[in-house]
């Protein structure tokens, strides 16, 4: 790990191999973990239709599985351009993580802007599948993977 490399936490169809490695590159190092104090929503909205996407918000007592890939500085700069970060679609924001051994890892993710949240709603079914997929290659506790499952259709 050199000095511009840092961790991102990806929680949503960043999760999804192929989709990751589209928008930054090879992946160098990707390990799976989970963040506390915070749950799963799909309260982002778009900016082109009525979809929602993926968002974390604060739940004590909770917790958001996903997987932290090693990215360089090139790797972020282009996940921001993905994520809409100018636009203020979402924002980059440090959490600290928990790999599986329960070693603390200090990270990068993003949550959605103030001016895109919206109700919590169902996801497209092609965007819930991504993440499901995404957690499944990840090889995500059965459980939680369940949880997306079962919020992705309420």
């Amino acid at each position: 790990m050199s000095d511009n490399d840092q961790w991102y936490f990806a929680y949503g169809s960043n999760l999804s191999l192929d989709q990751k490695i589209a928008r930054s590159g090879d992946i160098r190092s990707a390990l799976s973990c989970f963040l506390r104090n915070y749950r799963l929503a799909f309260n982002k909205k778009s900016y082109k239709n009525d979809e929602v996407f993926a968002n974390i918000i604060p739940a004590t007592g909770e917790i958001v599985w996903g997987v932290a890939y090693l990215c360089n500085n090139e790797a972020l700069r282009k996940m921001d351009i993905c994520e809409g970060v100018a636009g203020g679609h979402y924002e980059r924001f440090e959490v600290e993580v928990l790999t599986t051994d329960e070693d603390k890892l200090r990270a990068v993710t993003y949550v959605a802007g103030s001016e895109f949240l919206t109700d919590e709603k169902q996801p497209t079914a092609d965007y819930l599948n991504k993440i499901i997929s995404g957690a499944q290659q990840h090889k995500l506790p059965p459980d939680y993977i369940e949880s997306i499952r079962q919020l992705g259709k309420k």
